[in-house]
């Protein structure tokens, strides 16, 4: 199986008290779209040997902070999304129009609370990254491979066949829709893990994708979603934006876009 990478000094106790033997592939959590929900990123259930984050930990959310500090922390892999990119910034994060005032107001907030340090880390986060594990390589960003930060890609297979062949490799992980699946064209599976922060499942269950020795598996858990609402509740944000996003947090479902589903 090759060499594989291990965060620390222990070839056995990895990063949430997961041993593994040397020479066993690792067990990889991959998550997407945190947005500043540390409540439910925190209460991620399974012990891991790797990290992966496909982007957006901040904005929306009333902790940006308590995520930069476990990302930076338990993370193998971070690459950057639109929001963190907005709020590195000071830029559009281009949203869809009926998130795009409470992105405008959540930004405003989240930078007032992030330190200079955690600015940085965010404008350094890259674009994407391509990677290999043993035998099998890995193509991870937030959106889509030609277009890392902004273009919206549901499930449909017509597109993630070009979006694959950019990638050109045997897993392409992707984000941004906040809407999980997985799907294989030939030897390729392109997976989105959902949110971890604002999943819209229909239900506010974060969710999650697990890669171990090449095949991969979906998953979702509770978490106290009533305690980053209250958080929310004390956002210096306007009302009718407040409401939107405890709506969301709280039924896992959007708001009617009217045909504009381009950006989350």
């Amino acid at each position: 199986m090759g060499n594989w990478p291990v965060k620390g000094n222990s070839n056995e106790v990895l990063l949430k008290g997961r041993r593994r033997r040397p020479g066993e592939p690792p067990k990889i959590i991959i998550v997407s779209d945190i947005h500043g929900n540390y409540e439910a990123l925190k209460a991620l259930p399974e012990a891991y040997d790797e990290l992966w984050v496909l982007g957006d930990l901040v904005n929306y959310g009333p902790q940006p902070a308590e995520v930069i500090e476990f990302v930076r922390e338990r993370a193998t892999l971070v690459v950057r999304g639109n929001h963190d990119d907005a709020v590195a910034f000071d830029r559009d994060p281009l949203c869809s129009p009926a998130f795009r005032r409470a992105a405008e107001e959540t930004r405003r907030y989240t930078a007032s609370v992030l330190s200079d340090k955690h600015k940085e880390y965010l404008a350094d986060l890259p674009h994407y990254r391509w990677v290999r594990r043993g035998r099998w390589t890995f193509y991870l960003c937030h959106a889509v491979p030609s277009d890392p930060l902004y273009t919206y890609c549901g499930g449909g297979a017509g597109k993630w066949r070009e979006e694959l062949a950019v990638a050109g490799t045997d897993f392409l992980f992707v984000g941004h829709t906040h809407v999980q699946f997985s799907l294989r064209e030939g030897e390729q599976l392109v997976v989105n893990p959902g949110s971890i922060g604002q999943p819209k499942m229909g239900k506010p269950d974060p969710t999650y994708a697990i890669w171990e020795n090449g095949s991969v598996t979906l998953h979702g858990y509770k978490y106290p979603v009533e305690r980053t609402v209250e958080r929310m509740r004390s956002m210096p944000i306007g009302t009718g934006e407040q409401k939107l996003l405890i709506d969301v947090l709280e039924t896992g479902i959007a708001p009617k876009l009217n045909k504009d589903r381009s950006h989350v």
